[in-house]
């Protein structure tokens, strides 16, 4: 994942001929995504577009009514749980889930299916990046690549932090989580929500 990000950020300052070179490498990069078969292409595959955004839709409800029922004292007790309930954690990565999958129904336009973050956000760079000296409207810009790369990103380490405290019953240090990610938690539901506006924007 540091590549990538480390890709990203790199490009923004970049001049002419060193965006072409740029995109000469996502070019090459998205044809080995397609040899491994991590990148699919196929006309059928844009059958799937209305149904990953969608399904994103969904993912992004769910998150945010995890949140409601983490921060409101009567949900909690509507559905019986207890008064410190709270999934922070699973707000953020069910807002990564929705992102992705709005991602995902973008690449389907074109007629893509992702298996691999990687190779999706190549697809994104390369073909709805905004490009220098285009007036075109409802294109991505660097910072709503950075948002999903962002949100992958603390996604798997919540993950893996959630396996380990499975695992290894590392209770003393997960239970400092909930304070960190409760900021955390709001931000991803707002990166999330610009993010899906933006795909549905590109696709109407």
């Amino acid at each position: 994942m540091k590549k990538i990000s480390e890709t990203i950020g790199d490009k923004i300052n970049l001049k002419s001929d060193q965006k072409q070179k740029f995109y000469d490498v996502l070019k090459k990069k998205i044809s080995r995504y397609l040899k491994r078969k991590q990148l699919l292409k196929d006309d059928e595959h844009k059958k799937l577009e209305k149904s990953f955004l969608t399904k994103s839709r969904k993912n992004f409800a769910i998150a945010n009514l995890i949140f409601k029922i983490s921060e409101q004292d009567d949900m909690k007790k509507l559905l019986n749980l207890t008064s410190d309930f709270e999934m922070y954690d699973w707000v953020i990565i069910i807002s990564y889930y929705a992102m992705y999958t709005s991602a995902l129904s973008a690449l389907a336009k074109l007629g893509f299916k992702s298996k691999s973050h990687a190779a999706t956000i190549s697809i994104l760079e390369y073909h709805y990046l905004q490009k220098e000296n285009k007036h075109v409207v409802n294109v991505l810009e660097q910072e709503d690549i950075h948002k999903l790369i962002k949100a992958y990103t603390l996604s798997e380490h919540l993950i893996t932090k959630l396996i380990q405290t499975k695992t290894k019953r590392e209770t003393a240090q997960y239970d400092a989580t909930p304070s960190i990610t409760k900021e955390m938690a709001k931000t991803s539901l707002s990166d999330t929500e610009e993010f899906i506006v933006k795909i549905e924007e590109i696709l109407t």
